[in-house]
């Protein structure tokens, strides 16, 4: 009889705390599945289900700053229009472009300054040979017309007028490259730079410091040209009587 009491009593009391649990806590336990446990979902606490709720939406409405932080970092960034975007990268291609003008101005520029440079250098080198051959070539010249210019008769004439033709072939292969005498008159003034003073003459019909008799004549590389070459300057006599003339 004691022992049906206290089942009695322990029965009522499991009844009444199951009855307690659901009415504090209503679809608070869930059911594990694995371990068919009761687990609680949240921890008990003495506040009511609607406290429960209002913090819960709370908590949910404030944020951290670190989770502001992420938020605007996974935002997408705004995209700008696609005219804004051809604007800007047209800017850019203009730039480039004339960045590149400039850059191909200035090598052609340089390219144009070398050329005449070059040009130039070639122009005295192709000159300067000419010049110096053509002076080594006016020596054996000069030997030639020395002996065409004397008389020789018997066998020795033959070869004179050898020498002679020789002489006129080289003087027609002087003028066809531009090798010429220059050109002297009796009683024209003295130039330093194409007459060389080898002495003096008297003479009352020619002016003073002018030419008065020619000893050998000079040779000039292209005369036309803007900047002739003097090869051998005429040596002449120059007068030292009558009116004085003035140096050109």
């Amino acid at each position: 009889m004691q022992a049906v009491r206290h089942r009695a009593l322990r029965a009522v009391s499991n009844a009444g705390l199951r009855i307690e649990y659901r009415r504090h806590f209503p679809a608070m336990v869930a059911l594990d599945r694995c371990t068919f446990r009761c687990i609680p979902r949240r921890s008990f606490s003495s506040e009511t289900p609607k406290e429960d709720k209002a913090k819960d939406a709370e908590a949910s409405n404030e944020s951290t700053p670190a989770q502001e932080t992420a938020e605007e970092a996974e935002a997408p960034e705004t995209v700008e229009a696609p005219s804004v975007a051809l604007e800007k990268e047209l800017a850019t291609l203009q730039e480039k472009v004339r960045a590149r003008k400039h850059e191909l101005l200035l090598s052609l520029a340089d390219f144009e300054n070398n050329k005449k440079r070059f040009s130039k250098e070639r122009e005295d080198r192709r000159k300067s040979s000419m010049a110096n051959f053509a002076t080594e070539m006016i020596k054996v010249y000069s030997q030639f017309d020395v002996f065409a210019g004397e008389k020789h008769t018997g066998a020795v004439q033959a070869l004179h007028q050898g020498v002679a033709l020789t002489r006129d072939l080289y003087k027609a292969s002087f003028e066809r490259f531009g090798v010429r005498n220059i050109q002297v008159e009796i009683g024209e003034p003295f130039v330093p730079a194409r007459h060389e003073n080898v002495g003096t003459v008297e003479s009352t019909k020619l002016p003073m410091n002018a030419v008065g008799e020619i000893v050998r004549p000079g040779w000039i590389l292209e005369p036309d040209s803007p900047k002739p070459v003097v090869l051998q300057k005429v040596e002449v006599h120059v007068s030292t009587q009558g009116p004085k003339v003035p140096a050109s």
